[in-house]
């Protein structure tokens, strides 16, 4: 059987732009409640603690895929589906906040719908990434740090980008056009840049 496999600097690539990718769909989903429940301290605690509560599946997720299927064809099934979650947020926003659940309950419900699915598939990459690299026990501690470096400064960068510049200007539906579409790039160059490998 065989299997594809990409240098590790495509890996790293990856993580730039599912860590800007996190904290693009942060952004945007914060934006897209405001119209429907303010931008008041419950939007914000709420999103923050969906994203925390979202990536915490995705790691502990992530690692338990890493032990069973540890190959970047996973890791790139991964990358798509949460690329079509964050394509299809303008429209699974706009069904879930339609519905009156009141200010508390339906930012936490609206939150836990159309912002953690993706979030989820987020968290996972990392600790998949951490266990690809790793082929020396000794440099797991080493690797991982890296590998969370690299996609903390993707999420520092595309901050600033989608803060200052895409949702101001551009709007959320071409924001989150913007990130889905850059999540597809690594799907789409992984099949071109990955050497078939023999597994036994």
């Amino acid at each position: 059987m065989f299997n594809k496999k990409a240098p590790n600097w495509f890996l790293f690539f990856t993580l730039v732009i599912e860590g800007g990718a996190l904290m693009a769909v942060e952004l945007i989903g914060a934006k897209m409640i405001a119209p429907y429940y303010g931008t008041s301290l419950y939007v914000w605690a709420s999103v923050l603690a969906i994203t925390l509560g979202g990536l915490a599946i995705g790691y502990y997720t992530g690692g338990l895929i890493s032990k069973k299927q540890p190959n970047q064809k996973t890791l790139y099934v991964i990358v798509a589906v949460s690329a079509i979650l964050v394509l299809l947020m303008p429209i699974t926003s706009k069904l879930i906040l339609a519905i009156d659940m009141g200010l508390r309950t339906g930012i936490i419900v609206s939150c836990i719908f159309f912002l953690m699915p993706q979030l989820i598939g987020f968290g996972m990459v990392s600790p998949m990434v951490v266990r690809l690299i790793s082929e020396d026990v000794k440099k797991i501690g080493s690797n991982a740090g890296t590998v969370y470096f690299t996609s903390t400064i993707g999420g520092i960068l595309s901050t600033f980008f989608f803060g200052f510049y895409s949702i101001p200007y551009l709007g959320l539906m071409v924001s989150a056009l913007l990130v889905g579409s850059s999540l597809f790039i690594p799907v789409i160059l992984f099949p071109i840049l990955g050497k078939g490998k023999v597994l036994s």
